[in-house]
């Protein structure tokens, strides 16, 4: 092999593990983000352009959270709210926001016993806060808290005044939003 193939092979997306999804339904999982960069790593490989592989950040808000990239922010403080049950504030940088839309969530993720989990959590802070966002977050004994976000998340945006209806075979669901 060739020194120009291990460079290749070096760039190539790695497949994310099964654990690294949180099975809420992302729009975009993981999934999609790894076969949208393998997509983009097979043309530049093709047409031997590494250029091609840069990717413009996506944001949603002017936080630096991406759907793709995990962001530490910093724990401001945790509040107990129950014997095993609390609310973790976290820091956003200057008077930044998450900028999420009702029904958008974010994913932590955190080793537990070497092993990286990820869950997916909806943020509890009001839309229009700056400066820091909330999660309310139950512990468990043998669980383990980080302070790596990426997100959002949620393919149910809210529009004010929307209706939509759901239908399936047993029973119709028609949801009004005003």
């Amino acid at each position: 092999m060739d020194q120009s193939e291990e460079v290749w092979l070096s760039l190539k997306p790695r497949e994310p593990l099964s654990s690294q999804c949180c099975g809420s339904g992302c729009k975009p999982c993981i999934y999609d983000i790894y076969q949208e960069d393998l997509k983009k790593w097979e043309e530049a490989k093709a047409k031997e352009d590494i250029s091609l592989l840069s990717r413009k950040k996506q944001q949603s808000s002017n936080s630096d959270l991406t759907p793709e990239i995990f962001t530490a922010f910093i724990i401001s403080s945790v509040t107990q709210l129950t014997e095993d049950t609390y609310q973790y504030t976290f820091k956003l940088p200057g008077n930044s926001s998450l900028g999420l839309s009702l029904g958008q969530h974010i994913v932590l993720r955190g080793v537990v016993n070497g092993l990286e989990v990820q869950r997916a959590y909806t943020p509890i802070t009001p839309v229009n806060a700056e400066g820091f966002f909330e999660v309310l977050i139950k512990c468990y004994k043998t669980g383990l808290i980080h302070h790596f976000w990426r997100g959002p998340f949620g393919g149910f945006p809210y529009t004010a005044n929307q209706v939509i209806s759901i239908t399936d075979s047993k029973q119709p669901l028609t949801l009004i939003h005003f």
